[in-house]
């Protein structure tokens, strides 16, 4: 499996368990009834959220690994391989 390969696969896990972790926080805060929430569940809320930061951060350097992957091959095949291939990429 060549580098590309690999960087996008962990790219697209690292986004599935991002989007898990937010449908998490999105559930514990749907499931606040009323104005006044215990401070263990504000505690629980706080955890839940700051892992969700930090697997979106991780989700983010792997894609900007990957692309800078993606523009050192295009900078080592001489960029004409896709400018002509995509006219909209060049707008």
């Amino acid at each position: 499996m060549s580098e590309h390969q690999v960087l996008r696969d962990e790219c697209l896990q690292a986004l599935l368990d991002y989007v898990r972790q937010a449908q998490g926080t999105c559930e514990l805060l749907g499931n606040i009834e009323g104005s006044c929430v215990s401070v263990d569940r504000l505690l629980a809320i706080l955890a839940h959220t700051q892992a969700e930061d930090e697997i979106l951060k991780s989700y983010m350097v792997l894609r900007q690994r990957l692309f800078d992957v993606l523009i050192g091959a295009e900078l080592h095949d001489g960029g004409s391989s896709r400018a002509t291939s995509n006219p909209t990429i060049a707008k």
